[in-house]
């Protein structure tokens, strides 16, 4: 439609609908999708910027006509919005033309939806160019987990090869050595080690070895490790034997400080401190500790106490009691009580009870009392 031609309408309109086009200025990116358009819903229309101006008005609906009769291109009237025309047809600003009728076509709107970014339809519009960043950095995110991906695979795939290699008879276990073994049976702790021969060395059950080996009565703890590629190297702490005891069974039994049985002998050792008395019949490896309680207090003595005591005895109610020589001319039986009860402080109070109470030029008393760290008592008998 030219300016200076009357505006013919469409046919007639028989339903009196009324359509609705919104007609602005051509620019490149007004295709949906492609920039931000115009939309009269959110942008207010600019003010005409030249005197010359046109009407369009929809026909009435009784006649059916683009304009009422008399009308021409230059009148404005409330029927229809005007806009700026710059001379050679082309509109500068946005107009709106009421076309009525029915042409069977649907109704054209041009909004700011088809503008939406279709990752979120109902989000603010987004220019062409962010969305291109967009998929490039996409793009370029998904290159690099894909990077990472093999990279780590490949690292994986190499560490199983690896393993699978030194898990072959080609690493196999040929030598072990041992360090720190005194009194611990060496043939049962070669049986022991000795199904690690032959095993490889990074497969083999290390860990069990060593449990194994510390179940052992002498051994306290121990460690077994590979120096690699051929060789275990185990390594033993022994337990230290603190006193003997007599078994019911007439055997002697010589425990360390957690009471636990380190050897069975037939004979009576002279070298660890005697516990007199009819004791458990226990096996080597086992525990006793109501004898433990008194391992305690043996390695407790102070330098002064020491060698002045000469045996223990315990009775069948677990009472405790010690011969002590405090000089040349007789013994002193001291009495501790209960073994349940056996505290270091009674040791403590003894020793300095012996330093100011007993004259070693006097004849020592035969009973001192020394159930209570804080009374300590003597008598002649």
């Amino acid at each position: 439609m030219s300016g200076g031609q009357s505006n013919q309408g469409p046919g007639p309109n028989p339903r009196g609908e009324r359509r609705t086009v919104v007609i602005g200025d051509p620019a490149p990116d007004a295709a949906p999708g492609s920039g931000s358009p115009i939309d009269p819903l959110i942008v207010p229309l600019p003010e005409p910027t030249r005197s010359s101006t046109r009407q369009v008005t929809a026909p009435s609906p009784r006649s059916g006509t683009a304009t009422e009769p008399g009308a021409t291109d230059t009148d404005v009237s409330a029927q229809g919005v005007t806009g700026s025309d710059d001379g050679a047809g082309t509109a500068s600003g946005p107009r709106t033309v009421v076309i009525g009728g029915d042409d069977e076509l649907p109704d054209a709107h041009y909004t700011a939806a088809s503008a939406r970014s279709p990752d979120d339809p109902g989000g603010p519009r987004v220019h062409p160019r962010l969305k291109a960043r967009r998929f490039a950095v996409r793009q370029d995110a998904g290159r690099r987990r894909a990077l990472w991906t093999v990279v780590l695979g490949g690292v994986l795939l190499v560490g199983i090869a690896a393993v699978g290699i030194l898990a072959t008879p080609l690493f196999a276990i040929s030598t072990i050595r041992y360090s720190g073994i005194v009194y611990t049976d060496q043939e049962r702790l070669a049986e022991i080690t000795g199904a690690l021969r032959g095993k490889p060395i990074l497969t083999a059950d290390l860990e069990g070895a060593k449990r194994r080996i510390e179940a052992l009565p002498w051994v306290r703890y121990a460690t077994v490790e590979m120096d690699f590629p051929h060789t275990v190297v185990v390594q033993i702490a022994e337990r230290t034997p603190i006193a003997t005891y007599l078994g019911e069974d007439n055997q002697w039994r010589v425990i360390d400080i957690d009471g636990r049985v380190i050897a069975v002998l037939e004979g009576q050792p002279v070298d660890y401190l005697a516990i007199n008395g009819a004791g458990p019949a226990l096996q080597e490896g086992e525990f006793a500790p109501d004898y433990a309680r008194i391992a305690q207090l043996i390695i407790s003595f102070p330098p002064q106490l020491a060698p002045m005591v000469k045996v223990f005895e315990i009775d069948g109610q677990l009472n405790v009691s010690m011969t002590i020589a405090s000089n040349d001319r007789g013994d002193t039986l001291v009495e501790l009580c209960s073994a349940r009860n056996l505290d270091v402080l009674q040791i403590v109070s003894l020793t300095a009870f012996l330093n100011t109470k007993v004259n070693p030029d006097d004849a020592p008393p035969g009973l001192i009392n020394a159930c209570k760290a804080d009374l300590i008592t003597a008598s002649p008998s």
